[in-house]
């Protein structure tokens, strides 16, 4: 069989409060692209497919053209798993008659332990759980620690190996030794919920979600990493989906292309400036580091101009010792006439208006307003 893993959707996330919905739609047609030219037999998807529990309106609707589109259209089986950002329960909801239109789900913890048998393979989909139901599940289990959690659960699936088959775990959690991006906000970095390699022994591949780097912690385990870049940290990295052929175990990425990208420009800004002037990639998403200028209202006015979807321009302090001053084009337009007002002072005067300035300046707006409805 040839599975392709992928994970962390995260349908519905903004950047700096700009939608990355039409770019993950974008996505989703990519994937649909790579199951086309892979002659891919199943669709794996580990987890936090939703940005939030309550997903908006228009990433179900995404989602819900993903899954016709790969099921209906492709006739293709989909595994799939909630993540900790995923709403369980909405998400698997109907899921045995879901089932039968070839979109596997395990929305509870009980249902890990029954693999879905496809061609020569037996997947165990391992929804993100709490140490808590494991221990209503197994109370005769000793559970002191998430590690110990997934132990129980691993032995349980262990006992339900399927004689003659690649055994696949499908499951959303941070497997120890991992790199983790600015993005990955909810992994635990003190440790308290990592889990070592060796937990998943017997496992012929285990495709992960939860950490957006694609990478390999260790033996059979993968992370696909995230489809899109999430945060600037990511910017560079090259987004993929994974294809495991069963049969050897060979493993591959397989690009993820779309028209728009995440980029980090840093320079002196005389530098900057000219180069915007040739830049063939101007709708990517971008953020500017200026090294040798703040980042002032009039400068990021000036790329944005040049630079629609800039999102983030960070600069030098102009008051020594205070380290890098930064503004986004979300707090921009959430500034009120006071609070641009004092920006702008502070950049060209080094120093806030006082209180009886404010003063005059809300009696100057007052009167402003009286004349415009007059």
């Amino acid at each position: 069989m040839k599975i392709l893993h992928t994970s962390d959707w995260h349908l519905g996330i903004s950047l700096h409060g700009v939608s990355l919905l039409e770019d993950q739609r974008e996505m989703v047609a990519c994937l649909l692209e790579s199951v086309r030219a892979e002659q891919v037999d199943a669709v794996v998807i580990a987890g936090d497919i939703f940005d939030h529990a309550v997903a908006r309106p228009d990433a179900i609707d995404l989602y819900n053209d993903a899954m016709t589109a790969l099921c209906r259209d492709c006739s293709l089986p989909v595994l799939l798993i909630p993540g900790n950002h995923d709403g369980a329960a909405r998400l698997s909801a109907c899921s045995a008659l879901l089932q039968d239109a070839g979109l596997h789900i395990a929305g509870r913890l009980e249902q890990a332990f029954e693999p879905v048998v496809l061609g020569d393979a037996a997947f165990f989909l391992l929804p993100y759980f709490n140490i808590e139901q494991v221990r209503q599940l197994f109370p005769e289990e000793t559970v002191r620690s998430y590690s110990d959690a997934m132990a129980v659960v691993v032995r349980q699936m262990r006992e339900r190996f399927v004689p003659g088959r690649r055994q696949i775990l499908v499951a959303h959690c941070f497997a120890a030794g991992s790199q983790l991006s600015e993005s990955d906000r909810t992994a635990l970095v003190g440790g308290s919920s990592q889990i070592a390699c060796e937990a998943f022994d017997g496992f012929d591949y285990v495709a992960l979600g939860h950490l957006h780097r694609a990478q390999e912690p260790g033996g059979s385990l993968r992370y696909s990493g995230s489809p899109w870049c999430y945060s600037f940290s990511e910017a560079g990295q090259g987004k993929s989906f994974t294809l495991l052929e069963t049969e050897t175990l060979v493993r591959r990425e397989l690009p993820v292309h779309t028209s728009r990208m995440l980029r980090v420009c840093k320079g002196e800004l005389a530098a900057l400036q000219f180069a915007c002037g040739f830049d063939p990639h101007r709708e990517d998403y971008l953020k500017i580091e200026l090294t040798d200028a703040p980042a002032g209202l009039e400068t990021l006015e000036y790329f944005r101009e040049r630079y629609p979807n800039l999102l983030l321009l960070t600069g030098v302090s102009p008051q020594p010792d205070t380290g890098a001053d930064s503004l986004t084009v979300e707090q921009l337009s959430e500034l009120g006439p006071e609070e641009l007002l004092q920006h702008f002072c502070v950049e060209v005067g080094g120093e806030p208006l006082t209180e009886e300035q404010l003063g005059w300046f809300r009696e100057a707006a007052e009167q402003a307003d009286k004349e415009a409805v007059q």
